[in-house]
């Protein structure tokens, strides 16, 4: 029950990254990144070639779910990423955006 008060409010209130993990040194951390609906019915890897960032797993339907670069993302999946904790603003930018239009998969 609370996971679900949890995903609720994170909807409800997406207020960029939410960190989930760093490593000791603070130079990496695992964050559930807000994602543009223009992200929708993209290739993983094009995300992470776009961003910068290594994409941990997804949360869809409720369930964790660990992608390939070919997995394309739906509507309501969570994206939990990995990246260098001083390049949040630059990612959350990139995923907010969406895709650039030259080289899509």
């Amino acid at each position: 029950m609370r996971w679900t008060a949890d995903q609720m409010l994170r909807r409800l209130l997406p207020s960029g990254a939410e960190p989930l993990w760093r490593d000791p040194t603070g130079g990496v951390q695992l964050a559930e990144v807000h994602t543009s609906t223009a992200w929708v019915g993209h290739r993983i890897s094009r995300l992470q070639d776009q961003t910068g960032v290594r994409v941990a797993f997804l949360t869809r339907l409720g369930e964790a779910i660990l992608p390939s670069s070919q997995t394309v993302l739906q509507e309501g999946d969570l994206v939990h990423v990995m990246m260098r904790t001083d390049e949040i603003d630059r990612v959350e930018a990139a995923f907010a955006k969406g895709p650039d239009e030259e080289g899509g998969h």
